[in-house]
């Protein structure tokens, strides 16, 4: 055999197995890894490694954890096989959901008989606790250079972009579109005509400031703001079916006339926060503040007292932290870093509250008017953890604990107890209800008293006829 015989034969092998290992390559890439993405991650990925196992690249799948999970030589015989075909659903993977359809398996099965092979350049999913919403934020410092904006510092980040992508940014706006387009962004109404003429009119250096300032100043602007909070907190009026109250609560608008009053006032964002979420506690018999505590009485629910629980952890985690807690309720997050645990510790917090509403000065019926706020009622309610998020089956063997997500906990949440005034638990005992009520029943006394007279009248008149 000569040696270009033998070169030739060579050569048609190896791109034979190359093209071989290609296919394979391919194949997992395409119909193995996804299967794996959908089922297996949330176990054995970045976030969480069960039993020391990662699923999330080929290399880790032929590392293993304490054993081997491929067998090359035998298949068949491989653990993640014969987990994946198990029929004992204390064995069976994944352990949630469906078994993997026959093509899955059919797809597992032919990567695992030709070799396992592991593609080049792949790379592991990186740890979403590593994610850029999860880091401490840092101040950046400001570019500086040639041709870069200075003023307003998001300016000069603006600039350094536009140098960079060599744009020219527009000139200015004249005065009369800038003047609509500020009026529209600050409290949602166009100028008049005479607010456009006086502003065209006015030369001054500070004409622009001013009427920033006006804009911020008028109530106007809260109106116009608040709407786009109210869409983040999920405000809603009540509704029901007649009399019935299902969701919210009646008077709900109290807590709508506080967000926008909150924002013509000025009030930091962080003092909103704690006002809605403890408005009770912080300020318990102080109307204005209680009305903030609306927030957390908008998420009432008649029928189910846990799904009125998930809806308020729901939509906390969303309105305050940016993140949605919903999968946790049943099982460890899939994809964020949060715990089957840190989703009850939440539960834990609002357990004891319950919805009430009080009256408010001057209106004893409160189908007319009252003020919708929430209070502890129960205490010392403990919180258990739902197997599989079924609260037909609590796990009773313990009982947990009020806490915030592990990933965002600084170590300094703190449950305390604290003494409320008489009229927080007793609101019908304030002066100012036990006045309207003494007013309201002198009122219905002398409306009866009145009501006799005329009986007594028409009956002397009717007994002057007679003889």
């Amino acid at each position: 055999m000569t040696g270009l015989v033998r070169i030739l034969i060579v050569s048609g092998v190896a791109h034979l197995f190359l093209n071989g290992m290609c296919q394979a390559d391919q194949q997992y890439l395409e119909a193995v890894k996804p299967v794996l993405k959908a089922r297996c991650y949330a176990c054995h990925g970045a976030l969480k490694q069960e039993s020391d196992l990662r699923l999330d690249t080929a290399a880790a799948i032929r590392k293993g954890a304490a054993s081997q999970v491929v067998d090359i030589e035998r298949p068949e015989l491989s653990e993640l096989l014969m987990r994946v075909l198990s029929k004992d659903d204390d064995l069976r993977m994944p352990p949630e959901g469906e078994p993997l359809k026959p093509a899955e398996v059919a797809a597992l099965r032919k990567w695992l008989e030709a070799g396992a092979p592991v593609p080049d350049h792949e790379e592991a999913d990186t740890d979403p606790r590593e994610h850029w919403s999860f880091q401490r934020p840092v101040k950046a410092e400001l570019p500086v250079g040639d041709g870069i904006a200075t003023g307003n510092p998001i300016d000069a980040f603006i600039s350094e972009k536009h140098h960079e992508l060599g744009l020219k940014p527009v000139g200015p706006a004249e005065k009369s579109l800038l003047l609509r387009r500020v009026y529209l962004d600050l409290i949602g109404l166009p100028p008049t005509r005479e607010e456009l003429q006086a502003f065209l009119a006015d030369e001054s250096p500070g004409a622009w400031d001013r009427v920033i300032d006006r804009l911020l100043d008028s109530p106007h602007y809260g109106e116009r703001w608040g709407r786009h909070w109210m869409d983040v907190w999920r405000y809603t009026d009540w509704y029901g079916l007649g009399a019935q109250l299902r969701n919210s609560q009646k008077h709900i608008w109290h807590w709508r006339d506080w967000i926008i009053e909150s924002l013509n006032e000025d009030k930091g964002y962080d003092r909103m926060v704690l006002e809605m979420l403890a408005g009770d506690e912080l300020a318990p018999t102080d109307p204005q503040t209680l009305r903030a505590t609306g927030f957390l009485a908008r998420n009432y629910y008649l029928f189910n007292r846990t799904t009125w629980l998930d809806s308020t952890i729901e939509h906390t985690s969303k309105a305050f932290l940016g993140l949605t807690m919903n999968c946790a309720k049943c099982h460890d997050h899939k994809y964020d870093p949060l715990t089957h645990d840190d989703y009850y510790s939440m539960r834990a917090i609002f357990e004891p509250h319950q919805v009430r509403l009080d009256s408010v000065p001057g209106q004893i019926d409160l189908e007319q008017d009252g003020l919708p706020r929430v209070f502890d009622a129960h205490p010392k309610t403990p919180t258990h953890l739902h197997l599989r998020g079924n609260e037909k089956n609590p796990d009773l063997s313990r009982v947990i604990l009020p806490a915030i997500p592990a990933l965002l906990s600084t170590g300094d949440f703190q449950v305390e107890a604290i003494s409320l005034p008489t009229a927080a638990h007793a609101p019908e005992l304030r002066p100012f209800v036990l006045t309207d009520h003494l007013a309201a029943a002198e009122k219905e006394i002398e409306a009866a008293r009145k009501a006799v007279q005329v009986r007594w009248a028409k009956y002397r008149k009717q007994k002057k006829a007679k003889s």
